[in-house]
Order: structure tokens, then sequence, then C-alpha cells
């Protein structure tokens, strides 16, 4: 591997971090072993302001894909796109693959060449999908399916194509998870039998139980002043649901998992409406640091903030804790004009 880095005065610190968050350090035009695989080249701010110009990977100068990286500024968490120019403490971030064919292929497919040089994250969104190491006893399938990283990418937002949307970390914070824990075990009585891909540790039996407000995800809608719930209707007002289709409190016990696969149970109708991230997830439970949920290339979603799923993608589950994982999952139609989601 050969980098160059060119800027308009001289270096800090810089280096590599893999997926997994190894850090290789290097010096510029000297080759180096590099295992292949996509890697972040961080640079750090030297004292005063910088100006990056170029970065030159292999001999391929990067060009306009310099606009692919951006700053992050390291008292506020703030990302800045365009992001070549350091200006206070923090560091520029950019994903680079050993294999630039692979890497222009991936970033050209995701960003239209007319937005570089513009602020990528007003319509796109960044997800890494990183590699994880799973216990031996859980199914193959699924310690496969999180051992696969298949690194960074950006998504145009509000896409059939986006695999998921976060909600702002603020929009919920003062719903009572609790409560509302209670309303849906009291309101979803139609009890689901878990699907013929949900599995336990070896040599465990599956306890994980679906309940449901509705027997499945069939049209018409149910209105929001027709449930018996007031937090789950706060919930849908803030979280942006103007109608509900299907409402799921879904148990999923430690050790537990759904192996990969594609919601595909609605009927043609039901489809139609069912396009994009449009499935709204939030985990009930005190921790969900270690209830994993993973959908596609989009990589790991953030249960515990709640956010609207693209089912459309193959996704897969795993209950890593020691603490059953209550997940509330409710399809319905969203209203987009409210700007609840978490733009950087």
């Amino acid at each position: 591997m050969l980098v160059d880095i060119r800027a308009n005065k001289p270096l800090g610190n810089f280096y590599l971090e893999d997926l997994r968050y190894n850090r290789t350090d290097f010096s510029l035009n000297t080759d180096f072993d590099l295992t292949p695989g996509w890697y972040k080249l961080v640079i750090e701010y030297p004292g005063s302001k910088l100006k990056l110009e170029e970065i030159i990977i292999n001999e391929q100068a990067l060009d306009i894909l310099l606009y692919s990286g951006w700053f992050l500024e390291q008292r506020t968490g703030f990302k800045t796109s365009p992001g070549t120019t350091l200006f206070a403490r923090g560091q520029f971030e950019i994903w680079i693959h050993t294999d630039m064919g692979l890497m222009i292929q991936t970033i050209y497919e995701s960003i239209q060449r007319r937005e570089f040089g513009m602020n990528l994250f007003d319509k796109y969104m960044h997800t890494v999908d990183r590699p994880m190491d799973l216990p031996e006893d859980c199914p193959a399938i699924i310690r496969n399916w999180f051992a696969n990283g298949n690194g960074p990418r950006w998504w145009k937002k509000n896409n059939i194509l986006t695999p998921y949307e976060a909600l702002d970390p603020e929009v919920l914070a003062d719903i009572d998870k609790a409560k509302l824990l209670d309303e849906m075990t009291n309101m979803c009585d139609y009890s689901k039998d878990n699907p013929k891909f949900a599995l336990p540790l070896k040599g465990k039996e599956l306890k994980g139980t679906r309940r449901g407000l509705r027997s499945g995800y069939e049209l018409p809608y149910t209105e929001l002043d027709e449930l018996p719930g007031s937090e789950m209707k706060r919930l849908c007002e803030k979280a942006g649901i103007k109608r509900l289709l299907g409402c799921t409190l879904q148990m999923q016990y430690p050790g537990e998992s759904f192996v990969p696969h594609v919601d595909e149970h609605y009927d043609p109708e039901t489809k139609a409406v069912m396009q994009g991230p449009c499935s709204f997830m939030l985990d009930l439970s005190e921790d969900s640091s270690q209830h994993y949920f993973k959908v596609g290339r989009g990589g790991l979603i953030p249960l515990d903030v709640g956010c609207f799923a693209n089912f459309n993608y193959a996704h897969a589950t795993f209950n890593a804790s020691d603490i059953p994982r209550p997940l509330c999952i409710l399809n319905g139609k969203r209203d987009n004009t409210i700007d609840y989601l978490l733009m950087n």
C-alpha cells in the first residue's frame, strides 16, 4: 500500500483504522503491507488551520472522491462536509479501500457526481457495517451473518433503498418505555407463532414470543384515536406515524436470534405501502447495548432511540445480553413532513 497526502502545510498525526478499530501507522510515500479491505484514513488537526489538497493511493489521486470524507470536530462531535479544511481540534476522516476499483465503484454507486463538494449529510446518511464475533454456541448462520462486515457506504435519504432512518435521540427521550411495554402487553392480544427462522442457542429451548394488535398486516389502517394506550398514541405522534397498519410486541430472550430473512408475508395491497424504511422499531428494555439488529449492508441499527427500518433488505437479530429484549414494532403511514430524523 502506498499513500501520499498533500496539503498547504506540514501534517500532524495520521493513521489508518480498520473495521475492527485496529490502528496502523505508516509513512507517506513508503510502501507497506496491509490486509485487503476497508480502512478509515484519519488526519488529525495539527494545531493550526490546514487545507488538504489531494490524497493519492497506490499512485491514484482521489480527485473529487476526496469530498466523500468529512471533518469531525472534537468539541461538538459535529461532522462538516465538505471537510478538507481542518479548522479546529478534531480530524479529517475518509474511508478508503486497498482495491481502488472497489472504492470508486462503491462511492459512485452511492453519491451523484454533481453533489461532490456539497454538504453530503444534507441528502445522504453514512453507515459503517463492521464485523462482529458472536459466541460459538450461537447458530452458525448467525455467527457468519454478523462476522461479515461490508464496510462504509453512503445512502440517499428518504429513498426506497435507504436501509434505515434513525430518530434524533431527543425525539423520544420522554417516552415512558415501562408504561409503553405495559400498554402493549395489554393491547396486543393476538398471539403469533414465532417464525421458523427464530433460533435459540445450541441445546437451548426457544422461549421468544410475538403478540400483535391484529392478526396480521392487512389494510385498512388503525387510526390513532382507536388505540387504547395513551403512551402508544404519544409514541406514534412523536415518531411521525399517522395511522397504524400493524403493531407487534416481540420478546426475544438471551441467546435467541432471527436468521437472515426478508419480510415477504404481506398481501399485494399491503406490500405496495410497505416500501423503503417504513417499519418503526424501539427497544423497550433498560439497556439495549447488546441487542443486535443488522439490516443488510446498513449494519447495526440504533434500537434504543427508535428508527424506521427497511425490511426489503435481509436482516437478522441476536440477543447477546442476559436480559429479554422487548421490541416495539410499528408499521403504518408516516408523516414525512416532520423533521425529526438524526441528521449528522
